[in-house]
């Protein structure tokens, strides 16, 4: 759908949800600076395009390659924790059951 054929609401809708992304994205960068180093360098690495696999990451960080897959789930439940993440996460699955989002 092109932005031209769209009305006023649709074109406002479309905006709010690409302000709402970009939002979600800065408050995920933010968390992941707080993070601990290591888990910094593992995320970035996995979300490198292409990803990196195991094998250099496991050399580039100097742990074995079966830990790379616990250490990223660790990883990433430190960063569901985060206070800013968790409240979207949380604000997410109101917005999936239907409820309105908590202000």
């Amino acid at each position: 759908m092109r932005h031209a054929e769209t009305s006023p609401d649709q074109q406002a809708g479309i905006v709010e949800q690409e302000l709402l992304a970009a939002e979600r994205h800065a408050a995920l960068r933010e968390a992941c600076t707080r993070l601990p180093r290591c888990c910094q360098q593992l995320i970035s690495m996995l979300t490198e395009d292409p990803p990196v696999p195991y094998a250099q990451i496991s050399a580039s960080l100097n742990i074995p390659v079966g830990s790379v897959g616990r250490r990223r789930s660790r990883c990433l439940d430190k960063l569901r924790r985060d206070p800013v993440i968790a409240a979207l996460i949380n604000a997410a699955k109101g917005e999936l059951s239907g409820q309105a989002p908590a202000r």
